[in-house]
């Protein structure tokens, strides 16, 4: 037997003998234990929370507002000077899922303001539903039929176009505008009753809407600052909603695609025009596309006016432009031409305190020179923890060559609210 052959059958019987001596001291409940030995591993079971069926969530807020441009009126006109608003609002969320996948979901927003009890002297008219109000905003059943359709039943909200500030295309939900400029679009949009189907493709996915409900949009009432002061005149403008019958049903259609770096919309309705006795077939589109730190968004729609001779056809569009190449913030500028004038929104918002505090600056401005008037708002928005969040700003309206802006211009006001989220 050769040196190296010898020194591999040591090598291996050394081997078998520790293999085989070890397994003898586990069988006899022997251990060694050695600075280099394994920690023995707990395994923990983590129980995952069951999903609740039903679930309540939402907010209650306190908002406030003081008026510092009004004159003293005269005669028995309300008095809109310093305190205008003391509202204790909420927003009371309620869903129910179901075993196959359906959601029943609510949205009910109240407030009641208080103001009108605290200045009784000096609001001579309440202007209706200023005081008080409750609503059903949203209500409706949503599932899925098939891996690749969706259906949506009820009281809803579809958000239609691309613009933060101007709704050229976003027809199908009515606005709050009893308070113009104080809100921004995406919190005053109105739910309304629709059927909406949704089939989805990889890129491409197209909705069919039934529009049961014709709901107008909420305009100043007469007793508020915003309103004509002559009630006489105030109520004649009043336009009374179409009934919801089969006949007044409305259609709605749209192709939405996704693609790299951009996205395409197109649109169709056929309803009434917000706050007119008028009918009409609307053809739309969107589109934006990022471009570096660019996004670029466009938008046009043609309603035609079939019910009536006397009232012609229009088109409206816009064109915008966003950059994002600021940290933690972003400028936009848009333009529009909308019911033949020229409007502009500049809004610019910038995030500090590690995106817990909120700076935005808003102007929207009307006319081709901007001489029909408009305002500007810049306010901050605070989260003070999880839960709460603070809001504080002003607003300075701008008179004109339009009537409804050169009647609004004292309507200067620093707001406040302070908002609990449960």
């Amino acid at each position: 037997m050769s040196n190296n052959l010898l020194k591999r059958s040591v090598k291996l019987s050394m081997i078998a003998s520790l293999v085989l001596s070890s397994g003898l001291y586990a069988n006899d409940g022997f251990e060694e234990e050695d600075e280099f030995g394994d920690e023995p591993i707990e395994i923990v079971q983590i129980k995952q929370e069951e999903q609740k069926a039903f679930s309540i969530y939402g907010s209650v807020s306190f908002s406030t507002s003081y008026n510092y441009a009004h004159d003293k009126p005269v005669g028995t006109q309300n008095d809109f000077r310093k305190l205008s608003s003391a509202k204790v609002s909420t927003d009371i969320n309620l869903e129910y899922k179901f075993d196959n996948g359906y959601k029943l979901k609510s949205t009910v927003k109240a407030y009641k303001d208080f103001i009108y009890s605290l200045k009784d002297n000096e609001y001579k008219t309440v202007p209706k539903d200023y005081d008080k109000d409750a609503d059903i905003n949203e209500l409706y059943l949503q599932g899925s039929i098939n891996n690749q359709t969706d259906i949506k039943l009820g009281r809803q909200i579809v958000v239609w176009g691309k613009s933060d500030n101007i709704r050229i295309t976003d027809s199908l939900n009515p606005l709050d505008n009893t308070t113009p400029g104080m809100v921004d679009i995406e919190d005053l949009r109105l739910g309304r009753t629709m059927t909406k189907l949704d089939y989805f493709m990889p890129i491409w996915s197209v909705s069919g809407i039934i529009l049961h409900e014709n709901r107008f949009s909420k305009l100043p009432q007469y007793g508020s600052d915003y309103a004509s002061s002559n009630q006489t005149k105030a109520q004649d403008a009043i336009i009374k909603e179409p009934s919801d019958s089969l006949d007044n049903t409305g259609v709605a259609l749209s192709l939405n695609g996704n693609l790299e770096g951009q996205d395409i919309a197109f649109y169709y309705s056929n309803q009434y025009i917000d706050n007119t006795i008028y009918r009409s077939n609307m053809v739309g589109f969107a589109y934006n596309k990022v471009i570096n730190n660019y996004l670029f968004k466009t938008e046009a729609a043609y309603f035609d006016n079939y019910d009536s001779n006397t009232v012609e056809a229009k088109t409206d569009g816009l064109i915008g432009l966003e950059y994002n190449g600021i940290s933690d913030g972003s400028i936009s500028l848009e333009m529009a031409n909308k019911n033949d004038d020229i409007q502009y929104a500049l809004r610019f918002t910038q995030s500090y305190l590690n995106q817990t505090l909120d700076f935005t600056a808003l102007y929207s401005g009307f006319g081709k020179e901007l001489k029909d008037g408009g305002f500007i708002r810049t306010w901050v928005d605070y989260d003070i923890d999880d839960k709460l969040s603070a809001s504080f700003g002003v607003i300075n309206y701008l008179g004109g060559e339009v009537a409804k802006f050169e009647m609004i211009k004292d309507n200067d006001r620093i707001f406040a609210s302070l908002k609990y989220n449960f």
